[in-house]
């Protein structure tokens, strides 16, 4: 197998005829019916049905394909970085991470790192903690920030950050004036519940249940940023992580405070052990070292406002 099948191959794919693919290399019918037949060889597989003069991909030929583009967004990435390494110019920072971190906190972090960097580049992605460390072990991201999932081997995993959860409330709800709250002060209200998937919200469930409190669940979400805005819009309460819980309270709307017992909301720094960290990928982290702890006075002024 090379690249040059791989190329006509996804040219037949993605026109649906070999004389397409043909026009779009510039290639004449026969090549790449000859190039197709070497690959079928090469790889033992069966794409393509030939039907009156047609081909018809099979499954596999799609499950190839997607496994194709990987190969090839790889070597374009790879001239891009090459180009970009003879110019002078810097490099590219990949970074995959969960929601709480990946809406606005690495978002704000990223857009003040390319304001001294100009000649950087970032690419972050949002997937779900279990998906984290994939990413990772695949090369697909030089950072991963993950809350659960355990690390894969050639990996290394280093604590991030590590806080509280808080209650978000409201704006102008009864408990505002309250410092700290506690299961029973929410016995009565409108809980908007976080799903069920992720350990943070096992721990949330034990803290009700030890406190012998039936929660009033009017809504349930995955993500933390949707409980805070449903809470903002005075639909309930809600217990969430701090950093979504901070990003809700400064876009308005709602109040936050301290809630007991701790409920310790803790995300994890994943990279590849072997080779080790590229150098835009450790100025990056050196950059969002001034960046959390920015975060977190912030945090500390909205747990305190309106008291």
């Amino acid at each position: 197998m090379n690249l040059r099948q791989l190329e006509a191959f996804r040219a037949v794919m993605r026109s649906g005829s070999v004389t397409e693919a043909g026009k779009l290399l510039r290639l004449t019918q026969p090549t790449i019916s000859k190039l197709i037949a070497q690959l079928e060889r090469s790889t033992g597989l069966k794409l393509f049905m030939r039907t009156k003069g047609r081909l018809l991909a099979r499954p596999e030929a799609e499950t190839l394909l997607r496994q194709a583009d990987r190969v090839f967004q790889a070597v374009e990435e790879l001239g891009r970085n090459t180009k970009r390494l003879a110019n002078g110019h810097g490099g590219h920072v990949r970074i995959v991470a969960i929601p709480p971190l990946a809406l606005r906190f690495l978002p704000d972090a990223a857009a003040s790192f390319l304001e001294r960097h100009a000649d950087m580049r970032v690419t972050l992605n949002v997937r779900g903690s279990s998906y984290v460390p994939d990413w990772i072990a695949t090369q697909q991201a030089d950072i991963g920030f993950t809350s659960s999932a355990a690390p894969m081997a050639g990996m290394a995993a280093e604590p991030f950050m590590t806080g509280a959860a808080v209650c978000i409330l409201p704006q102008n709800h009864r408990l505002a004036g309250v410092r700290t709250l506690r299961a029973k002060d929410l016995e009565r209200e409108n809980i908007v519940s976080l799903g069920r998937e992720t350990a943070f919200s096992h721990l949330l469930d034990l803290v009700f249940a030890q406190a012998g409190v039936s929660r009033n669940v009017v809504a349930e979400t995955g993500y933390s940023s949707i409980a805070g805005r449903m809470v903002a819009k005075g639909r309930g309460v809600a217990i969430i992580d701090p950093v979504s819980a901070l990003d809700q309270f400064e876009a308005g709307g709602v109040a936050l405070r301290a809630f007991e017992p701790e409920v310790r909301f803790e995300t994890k720094l994943l990279h590849p052990t072997q080779g080790g960290l590229s150098v835009p990928a450790q100025a990056f982290l050196r950059h969002l070292e001034g960046v959390r702890k920015d975060y977190e006075k912030r945090l500390k002024t909205a747990l305190r406002a309106g008291l």
